[in-house]
């Protein structure tokens, strides 16, 4: 595997940024800087007198900074969207913080050698994304993503992805108990006070397909419309609150311009912020892609012992596109969802209580 360019000292920095040509030189578009704990903010200055933060926000790379102190340094960034009293640090312009205890740069390497098209975008969207509306943030993700499904990663991707004979004839059985049953695959059960939501696809594991996502923005609509006054509950039937998008329609729309425009005027993200305060989501199994980007829209999760929250889609070529770029920053930071993206590790509950991506576990 090739080895990311590590800079051990501000001045490496200084002079690796100055050089406008700086990103050419990089086998791969990965740079680790392993600075001094403290950099004042008059020592940030290149010689032209540009900020070094401006410098490393416009990289067309993953700029990592590997520090002793990477937990308490990333957990006083505060997430985008909120008042940040910490002073500007240069640490808060990088995009990932660790200090590779547990291999997080073999890890993070490993999936930008393998998607550096997605992996750069995503943190070009989350950068961008932090002084963006929701509204503006969710357009930006849904441009990038439509981009990237014309990426030669994600095309690579679906050529392995061609089921085969006994897979299409499982498929169609479900399919067809299915319609002999006439389960809707959303649920709603609704009491003169309350309103509770079921993804049903308990077969699929809740995958998150286009008519599910149609059935939940018409059900979340009508909720706007007359707000039940005990909240919405959201959850999921079966093993898993969702597994994330339906594996089955990835890539199946005309064509990447028309998946943005369908994402447009159904976007169950948006109908979840707006929503945020009224919907409590109760979570377990596995919350995979969409099935924990958009319940972090909302100000109360709660989380069984047995969930757990993964963010595959860099790897396939992609980058999150239910919202996840814009939902998660919001909640845990910019720094953390690049960590999880680029990763590709699996966060356990624990974790995700400490960093504040759910709320409670139950």
């Amino acid at each position: 595997m090739t080895t990311p360019l590590v800079l051990t000292s501000l001045a490496e920095l200084r002079d690796f940024l100055a050089n406008p040509h700086a990103h050419e030189d990089l086998e791969e578009p990965i740079l680790v800087a392993k600075l001094p704990e403290a950099i004042a903010p008059q020592d940030r200055k290149a010689d032209s007198g540009q900020d070094l933060a401006d410098s490393l926000r416009a990289l067309p790379a993953v700029a990592v900074l590997l520090t002793e102190d990477a937990e308490n340094t990333a957990s006083q960034l505060s997430p985008a969207g909120k008042t940040a009293d910490e002073p500007d640090s240069l640490a808060r312009h990088f995009d990932i913080i660790t200090d590779n205890a547990a291999g997080d740069l073999e890890d993070i390497a490993e999936t930008v050698i393998a998607s550096p098209q997605a992996s750069v975008s995503l943190v070009q969207l989350l950068r961008a994304g932090e002084t963006m509306s929701v509204r503006d943030a969710l357009m930006a993700e849904s441009w990038v993503y439509s981009t990237l499904q014309g990426g030669h990663v994600f095309q690579n991707w679906l050529q392995t992805q061609k089921p085969n004979a006994e897979s299409t004839s499982s498929e169609q059985a479900m399919q067809a108990d299915r319609e002999t049953t006439s389960q809707p695959v959303v649920l709603a059960d609704e009491t003169s006070t309350s309103l509770c939501l079921t993804l049903n696809r308990p077969e699929r594991r809740n995958a998150f397909s286009a008519e599910m996502r149609d059935c939940l923005v018409e059900a979340l609509r009508a909720a706007r419309a007359s707000p039940p006054p005990g909240g919405i509950v959201l959850k999921g039937a079966g093993e898993a609150f969702c597994s994330g998008g339906d594996l089955n329609e990835f890539g199946t729309t005309p064509d990447s311009a028309t998946a943005h425009i369908v994402r447009s005027l159904r976007n169950a993200a948006w109908e979840m912020h707006l929503l945020r305060d009224r919907i409590r989501v109760e979570m377990h199994g596995a919350c995979v892609g969409a099935g924990i980007e958009l319940p972090a829209f909302t100000s109360n999760i709660t989380s069984t012992p047995d969930t757990f929250f993964w963010l595959p889609e860099v790897r396939l070529g992609l980058v999150p596109g239910a919202g996840g770029t814009v939902s998660l920053p919001r909640r845990i930071g910019r720094h953390r969802t690049a960590w999880l993206a680029l990763t590709d590790r699996r966060l356990l509950p624990a974790q995700a209580l400490e960093w504040g991506l759910i709320d409670l576990i139950v």
